[in-house]
C-alpha cells in the first residue's frame, strides 16, 4: 500500500469513527433529563366561550311601560378558532418536572349586536338603538407555573396562573335618528369582561424523533365580570338633551371559555 493510500485509508477510518460517535450521541441525547432546558412552539384550537351581558335605558322620566321596552339581556355560548405560540423553560429532577410557561393566544373575538326600532312615548325619542359588546377577547396570554411527571418520551403536566385579556371589550348603545343613516348619540356601556382573570389546564406531551414534541392540552379561563355601569348621553349638548334624565345601565357577567389545543414544541436544550 502506497504512503497516499495509506493517509486515505486513515482519514476514512476517522470519518467513520466521527460519524459512529455522533449517532451514539443522538440515540442516547438527553435520556436522563429530556424535559429540562427552553422550548418554543406553536399550536392551534378550539375555544368555547359563554357569558351574559344585560343592558337598559333607566331615569325617572321613563314610564314602566317604555323601560321595559328597554331592558334585554342575552346569554351567549360560542366557539372560535385559536391559534398562538408557546415558550418557556423547564427543570429536571429523575422524574419530576417542573418550570414556567408562556402562551399568546390570537382568536376572532365575538360581538354582540342588538338593535330596536322604537316608536313609542316619548322620551327617549324615536330612532333605532343599536348596543353592541364584545363577546370575547381578541388576543389574550396565559403565564404561570406548570408542573409534571417526565417519561422518557412523554410528559403528564398541569399548570394554572393567570390570563390577561388583550384587545377592546367594552360595550356601546348608539342611537341613530329616524330619517339618519349614522348615529348621533351614544352611551358608553363599559367593560363587558375584565382584563385580569385565572386559568388552570392539563396537558400532555409526546417526544418524536429529535429535540421536538407534539402536545395536547384542555384549559379553562375565566375573565371576571365587567363593572356594573351608568352612563349619561355621550355627544352634543342639542343632540343630548332630548336623553335628559336618562341613563344606560349595563351589566356583564364574567367570561369563561374551555380551550383545546393540539401544539409542536421545539426544544432547544435536547442535544
Amino acid at each position: 500500500m502506497t504512503r497516499a493510500r495509506a493517509v486515505t485509508s486513515t482519514r476514512r477510518r476517522c470519518a467513520a469513527a466521527l460519524a459512529f460517535s455522533a449517532l451514539v450521541r443522538i440515540a442516547s441525547a438527553r435520556t436522563d433529563i429530556p424535559w429540562d432546558g427552553v422550548y418554543f412552539g406553536g399550536h392551534v384550537g378550539d375555544a368555547l366561550g359563554s357569558t351574559c351581558n344585560s343592558w337598559a335605558l333607566t331615569g325617572g322620566v321613563l314610564t314602566p311601560e317604555v323601560a321595559s321596552d328597554f331592558n334585554h339581556q342575552d346569554c351567549a355560548k360560542n366557539g372560535t378558532l385559536v391559534g398562538g405560540l408557546q415558550f418557556g423553560e423547564n427543570f429536571q429532577s429523575g422524574r419530576l418536572v417542573w418550570g414556567v410557561d408562556a402562551d399568546l393566544e390570537y382568536s376572532r373575538a365575538k360581538t354582540l349586536t342588538q338593535s330596536l326600532k322604537y316608536s313609542g312615548a316619548i322620551p327617549p325619542p324615536p330612532g333605532i338603538y343599536t348596543f353592541s359588546s364584545k363577546q370575547s377577547p381578541s388576543a389574550f396570554a396565559v403565564i404561570g407555573p406548570r408542573i409534571g411527571y417526565g417519561g422518557d418520551t412523554w410528559l403528564p403536566f398541569l399548570r394554572a396562573g393567570a390570563v390577561i385579556a388583550i384587545g377592546s371589550h367594552d360595550s356601546t348603545l348608539f342611537y341613530t335618528p329616524i330619517g339618519a343613516t349614522k348615529p348621533s348619540t351614544s352611551f358608553d356601556g363599559g367593560a363587558t369582561f375584565s382584563t385580569i382573570g385565572w386559568v388552570s389546564a392539563a396537558g400532555f406531551e409526546l417526544g418524536l424523533n429529535g429535540a421536538w414534541s407534539i402536545t395536547a392540552e384542555y384549559l379553562h379561563a375565566n375573565l371576571g365580570r365587567g363593572p356594573t355601569s351608568k352612563m349619561n348621553c355621550s355627544g352634543s349638548a342639542s343632540t343630548c338633551a332630548a336623553f335628559s334624565g336618562i341613563t344606560l345601565e349595563s351589566g356583564h357577567e364574567a367570561y369563561s371559555a374551555n380551550i383545546i389545543l393540539i401544539g409542536v414544541t421545539y426544544w432547544f436544550g435536547y442535544w
